[in-house]
């Protein structure tokens, strides 16, 4: 239980950092914020225990959603270019490494 509350704050805070840095030194801070989205889920993939990688896309959807659903006063953190575009589609990929994990099991003891 505790695994799956860390794995799902683990998921918010690097989809708020995703979203803070992918407009910044484009194209580096747009690649910190895929490496890094993808580079946690692959870790949580490999790991004793996988399933831990759709609480993790839970939490990193659930940020994202609520940035790009925009503000009060109308502009939004996630604009319509490529930067953004791009932060997206990582988002939408994002949900089928979420669908994977809860597929597989456990590693064998290799």
């Amino acid at each position: 239980m505790l695994r799956h509350a860390a794995a799902l704050v683990l998921g918010a805070l690097v989809a708020l950092a995703s979203v803070a840095v992918h407009r910044s030194a484009f194209p580096l801070g747009l690649l910190l914020a895929v490496v890094t989205t993808y580079a946690v889920s692959w870790w949580l993939l490999r790991s004793t225990r996988p399933r831990t990688a759709a609480t993790y896309v839970a939490g990193w959807l659930v940020v994202f959603g609520f940035v790009v659903t925009g503000r009060p006063e109308g502009d939004y953190a996630i604009a319509q270019d490529v930067k953004g575009l791009t932060l997206t589609l990582a988002g939408f990929g994002l949900v089928l490494v979420g669908v994977v994990s809860l597929t597989r099991t456990r590693p064998s003891g290799t």
